[in-house]
């Protein structure tokens, strides 16, 4: 393991890989895959189909794919070995997803789906220039999506290693390349509707799994949680700070660790919904009243799985005591498998097995359509190319491939480097950028270019300091440079760059002259009622960048 990651988890003794099992069961669920894909294939005949499966998606099938989405092994299977290990701390960090799906309801699910489009450059060429607009939307969806695909590709060979009981070079790599390939293959086929079935099998083997697990985890207590907690706090490791596991200070203590901690919950909650490929999904839906219904019902699945999660990981150290459970953060995500192989042998560890890598490609697959979708909309009307419909779903499909295989040989090439902080850094980036630029284009009437340009440039060039400075990068034993220490940030980023991402924004629109009422009610009418403003392009407001006069506004998309 060690010659292939970067970052290997030190060795434990693997008693619970059963690769006779996990490789039958996760082969069966790949067949199931591609026999879900296969079956959208006709959706995939237009551009429109390929990428929105013409906007036909209902709102129950979009609440399971939104609430599948976010689902990874380390929104899975990591944070059950962190519940055990820090109980109430990590239940109450795990809420901030929940409270993220929630920001997106109240914000911007309905408003979105009814402007229409297919990008968030679609959304901003409604209130800004288009070519700033669409460079803007390029530079977050492809930056995420390339940082979000390295690491979901580096989990591939930890879940191999954890699951599969595999240790060798070849053995490591070659599960990258074929899963990896494989879901490439997913997209080329399914497109968008093919994605969002992949999206809802994943949910509902994963709420089958853990509910199983659940109910097994209460009938050792004879259904009595009471029982279950008191036995979980009996177990729990000490910790220096005295903390129980059941109550405050495991994580959130007193002194600067407070603040670190609650700056992830903040991070995790604003930034979450905003992540680009997650943000698109609302493109798809039939209306705007049905995303809102779907992101609504999401959060009350989410709400309920992770309550599971909860039983199960406190379960871990109930019933397998202090000295079998993960004890460091290398190692929490033992605590899953070991519970597993405890109440349902190699048959549960095996089935785990197999949703593990579906969790992987469950992500990966959306996030390869979003990249797909940004290249094909956005990057041809930066290059001023118009394609006829023939050619433009051509265009979709060879960028499936090149993008999809390119972004593969990038993961392994970058397998030895260490890239866990990519997906907080994606997080981070997303509420610090995404998020300012979607409600002040939806909200503010005096948003504009400048605004924009400052929020997006400014937010990135902020995050990607603070994140060099931070715990990521040097002064931790699990860092990218463990023996150097040159940090200052310890809290997560967002919890500045959110706030400053908002105050650029307002800082660049006020001090432009660009203003266009026009261009705000036109949002407004779009964001609230859905229908599409027709007629001649608005002329563009003059300001300093933009003193040649040129027609820069972006006509109304078909929503």
């Amino acid at each position: 393991m060690s010659v292939i990651l970067a970052d290997p988890p030190p060795p434990v003794d693997n008693t619970w890989a059963t690769p006779a099992i996990a490789v039958p069961v996760t082969v069966v669920l790949a067949l199931a895959v591609l026999y879900l894909v296969r079956s959208a294939r006709a959706s995939t005949t237009t551009a429109d189909g390929f990428l929105l499966a013409d906007r036909r998606i209902g709102p129950v099938q979009n609440a399971l794919a939104v609430a599948s989405a976010p689902l990874m092994y380390s929104t899975m299977y990591i944070i059950t070995g962190h519940i055990a290990l820090s109980g109430y701390d990590a239940i109450l960090l795990m809420t901030a997803f929940t409270m993220g799906t929630m920001l997106a309801l109240l914000l911007f699910a309905g408003p979105v789906r009814n402007v229409g489009g297919y990008t968030l450059g679609d959304l901003l060429a409604v209130r800004t220039r288009e070519r700033p607009a669409r460079i803007a939307s390029a530079v977050l969806t492809l930056l995420t999506y390339v940082m979000l695909t390295v690491i979901m590709m580096a989990a591939i060979a930890f879940i191999f290693n954890r699951w599969f009981g595999v240790d060798a070079l070849v053995g490591l790599v070659l599960p990258v390349f074929v899963v990896g390939l494989i879901t490439v293959g997913y997209v080329y086929l399914g497109g968008m509707l093919g994605v969002t079935r992949i999206l809802v099998f994943k949910l509902v083997l994963s709420v089958v799994v853990v509910g199983v697990l659940t109910a097994w985890v209460l009938a050792r207590f004879d259904l009595n949680l009471f029982s279950l907690l008191e036995r979980a706090e009996a177990n729990a490791a000490p910790v220096p700070s005295g903390s129980d596991l059941l109550g405050p200070g495991r994580l959130f203590g007193e002194g600067a660790t407070t603040l670190v901690h609650l700056s992830k919950l903040f991070a995790i909650a604003v930034g979450v919904a905003a992540i680009p490929f997650l943000f698109m999904r609302n493109f798809a839906v039939t209306s705007g009243r049905d995303a809102r219904r779907s992101t609504g019902w999401a959060s009350m699945i989410i709400v309920g799985f992770y309550q599971c999660l909860s039983v199960v990981g406190l379960g871990a150290v109930a019933i397998l005591g202090r000295d079998n459970i993960g004890v460091i953060k290398a190692h929490r995500d033992i605590s899953f498998p070991k519970l597993a192989d405890e109440l349902g042998g190699p048959v549960m560890v095996g089935s785990l097995a197999g949703v593990a890598v579906l969790t992987i490609v469950g992500v990966f697959a959306p996030l390869l359509h979003s990249a797909v979708t940004t290249v094909t909309k956005d990057l041809n009307v930066i290059r001023g190319r118009r394609l006829d419909p023939a050619a433009e779903l051509r265009d979709i499909k060879r960028n499936t491939l090149i993008i999809g295989v390119g972004s593969v040989l990038l993961a392994v090439v970058m397998l030895p480097v260490r890239t866990h902080i990519f997906i907080p850094t994606s997080i981070d980036i997303a509420g610090a950028v995404v998020l300012p630029i979607v409600v002040y284009a939806l909200f503010w009437r005096r948003f504009n270019t400048r605004g924009l340009q400052w929020t997006v440039y400014g937010g990135l060039a902020l995050t990607a300091f603070l994140v060099l400075f931070s715990n990521g990068v040097s002064g931790e034993p699990d860092a990218i440079f463990p023996d150097r220490n040159f940090k200052f940030v310890d809290v997560e980023p967002a919890l500045i760059t959110v706030p400053v991402g908002f105050l650029l924004g307002y800082l660049g629109s006020i001090t432009s002259r660009e203003r266009d009422d026009a261009a705000f009610a036109e949002m407004q009418v779009r964001s609230l009622t859905g229908a599409v403003v027709t007629g001649p392009p608005r002329p563009a407001a003059v300001d300093d960048e933009d003193r040649d006069g040129r027609q820069d506004r972006a006509p109304s998309p078909v929503s």
